[in-house]
């Protein structure tokens, strides 16, 4: 029992060690303490992205953490911390690096789910509408309400297309309600919970969104198609053309397709469609509802093997064949995770986020849930708040109206906040008492979030360690700025006294001075490959080419390295035009014409004065760090450091 004890013992005093040991100081500079938290942050935040290996080594991380100290406390030293251009910046940038910690990250993890879970089905809903403001008085929302559930009980007994033809007053109706397919974030997010969570064939229990009230039914459910990218020819009779032979131009066309001839060269030579004709017909990857065209959509997604293209058929933009390039599975969660959490901040839905994070904090300031306007601060409002009008004309400007925590929040303050919600928010009510306890709910919700803002740093550890880093990050790059990158750029001696002692490392490879052309086929190359021969002018080559905005040659001029990565794979060095290059998945066919061949020579100081400047500033910073650790008084705290050691070697492992 007495070693299982001391066993026990050891370890529960093990882990408080390792709990306790991030506020110990293990640095010491000049007297100034450095705790070992902090290092183990940035330890592990830069040990995933660090190329050098030498960097993971720990001992060696400490000299360049040192190195990180030594240089910030030169900055604050030169007073870099006081200047109003580097204040400025810090401050516009806090509200954009407090975002991430102004969320409620659980509904935002089950908002995501839930998006991904939808993106991989399709829903066919028809629907009714009765339309209704957000403002409406509550005779206006009860009579609306009356209606649809009036339609509701008729749809359970009548024919829903013909009844949303006769009673719906959205644009669907002519449509019998029909809304056709669609997935996530393609209604608003109230319509798209209904319609996902209605069974096929049934109907939903009238809901409100901002447009009204709706009943949906779900007429039937798929998994979503995933997206392709496709390939188009298209042809069109434009209006008020003497001929109209769009029909018989892509039947011609499909012929020569069936003879085969090259989809990509048909498409530039002979697509109608301008835009895409260029890239051989190419369109950006699309699925469901991500054209104007349902038509093209179910063509393009109903091919099943790569390669394969339809017979021609007609849209209302005229009429197309169709080449699928590739089919895009569905991507797996993980893959979409961020992309989903970003689309859902920028849409509608992220209220449902922030409304449940201020309801946690009114909680934790104590504050309730749902506050009513106080009947002195009512009576200071009239008619004119219900047309956003209002002015402020109050003598009674002194009372509180909100506590939060250690802060009173006053009624001018309330009063403010309406007069510029007015322009920014106008969103209007019937009634003046419901239009002003919907300021004051924003007013509330906005004085919470602003309170919990304003003392981030004190509250929440992990936002001061990242706004800290990024004060420092930006202190850093003044100072670098300053003593070294202007320094290095500004000191023309320096950099010519640099380039005369390490002129070896200065030296141009062979270079070719070169006629570079790019052509959309390998009959375009050949017929560009004889005017190089025949030493046409490139301008009239492009001239002779390039006719009614169609780009059919690019051409390119001037001396570069052997090395060039636009020159065709396993080119052939030697002067005079080149055999034609195509690279498979290459969309050009080259030819090179060759002027003339230079050999590799030293570089003049003023050809190499880029790379000079860049290895001048990179002696100047080892000099620089060298000199920082001069007269200054260093110490580690070896049993410290020991800890930190072993704890980081737990991480690793």
């Amino acid at each position: 029992m007495n070693k299982l004890f001391v066993f026990l013992f050891v370890i529960v005093s093990n882990l408080i060690l390792a709990q306790n040991i991030d506020d110990k100081t293990f640095l010491v500079i000049d007297g100034q303490e450095f705790d070992a938290g902090t290092f183990k942050r940035l330890y592990l935040k830069n040990i995933d992205i660090v190329q050098d290996e030498s960097q993971k080594d720990i001992d060696n991380y400490l000299e360049l953490y040192i190195d990180y100290r030594l240089k910030l406390m030169q900055a604050y030293e030169l007073g870099l911390d006081k200047e109003p251009e580097y204040l400025n910046e810090i401050k516009k940038q806090r509200s954009s690096l407090a975002k991430n910690y102004l969320t409620d990250n659980e509904v935002t993890d089950a908002l995501v789910q839930e998006a991904y879970n939808r993106s991989i089905e399709e829903v066919n809903a028809s629907h009714i509408i009765v339309k209704l403001d957000k403002g409406s008085s509550p005779q206006d929302t009860l009579k609306a309400y009356n209606r649809i559930y009036q339609l509701y009980q008729r749809a359970q007994k009548e024919d829903f297309a013909k009844l949303a033809r006769e009673t719906s007053e959205g644009p669907s109706a002519g449509n019998g309600g029909e809304l056709g397919w669609f997935g996530g974030f393609r209604m608003t997010y109230d319509f798209e919970s209904v319609a996902f969570k209605t069974p096929v064939g049934s109907i939903s229990k009238p809901f409100r969104t901002e447009f009204g009230y709706h009943i949906l039914k779900v007429n039937d459910r798929r998994p979503n198609r995933g997206e392709v990218t496709v390939a188009h020819i298209m042809t069109f009779d434009k209006p008020n053309a003497t001929t109209q032979d769009a029909a018989t131009r892509i039947q011609d066309i499909y012929k020569q397709l069936e003879s085969g001839k090259n989809f990509g060269e048909l498409a530039r030579e002979f697509s109608d469609d301008l835009n895409s004709a260029s890239k051989g017909g190419e369109l950006t990857r699309f699925g469901t509802g991500g054209l104007n065209s349902v038509i093209f959509v179910d063509k393009a997604l109903s091919i099943e093997k790569e390669g394969s293209y339809t017979k021609p058929f007609e849209t209302k933009f005229g009429w197309h064949i169709v080449k699928l390039l590739e089919k895009h599975d569905l991507p797996k969660f993980d893959e979409v995770k961020k992309t989903l959490e970003n689309k859902i901040k920028r849409s509608p839905r992220s209220r449902k986020i922030t409304k449940s994070f201020v309801n946690k904090l009114k909680s934790s300031y104590q504050v309730p849930q749902k506050l009513k306007v106080p009947d002195y601060i009512l009576k200071e409002f009239n008619d004119s708040i219900l047309t956003g009008q209002w002015l402020q004309n109050v003598e009674d400007r002194e009372r509180k109206v909100l506590t939060i925590n250690d802060t009173d929040i006053m009624s001018f303050d309330f009063f403010n906040f309406v007069e510029n919600q007015q322009k920014k928010n106008p969103q209007f009510y019937k009634t003046v008492n419901e239009q002003v306890q919907f300021y004051f709910d924003l007013f509330v919700d906005d004085q919470v979030m602003n309170y919990y803002d304003k003392h981030l740093e004190r509250d929440n550890k992990d936002f001061a360690f990242v706004y800290n880093e990024f004060k420092e990050a930006n202190l850093l790059f003044n100072l670098m700025q300053k003593k070294i990158w202007n320094k290095a750029k500004e000191d023309s001696i320096g950099q010519r006294d640099y380039y005369n002692k390490h002129k070896e490392k200065y030296e141009w490879k062979r270079r070719l001075d070169i006629i570079l052309t790019q052509n959309t086929s390998k009959e375009v190359a050949t017929e560009v490959q004889q005017m190089l021969k025949d030493q046409v002018p490139v301008d009239e080559i492009k001239e002779s080419l390039n006719e009614n905005g169609r780009v059919k040659v690019i051409v390119s001029t001037g001396v570069v390295e052997e090395s060039f990565n636009r020159l065709p794979d396993n080119f052939e060095v030697k002067e005079g035009v080149s055999t034609i290059y195509h690279n498979e998945g290459d969309s050009f066919y080259k030819v090179v014409y060759v002027k003339s061949i230079k050999p590799s020579a030293p570089k003049t100081f003023e050809e190499a004065v880029g790379n000079v400047i860049n290895d001048y500033q990179q002696q100047l910073e080892k000099e620089w760090l060298s000199s920082l650790r001069k007269d200054r008084k260093i110490k580690v705290k070896k049993n410290i450091f020991k800890k930190i050691k072993k704890q980081l070697a737990a991480y690793s492992e």
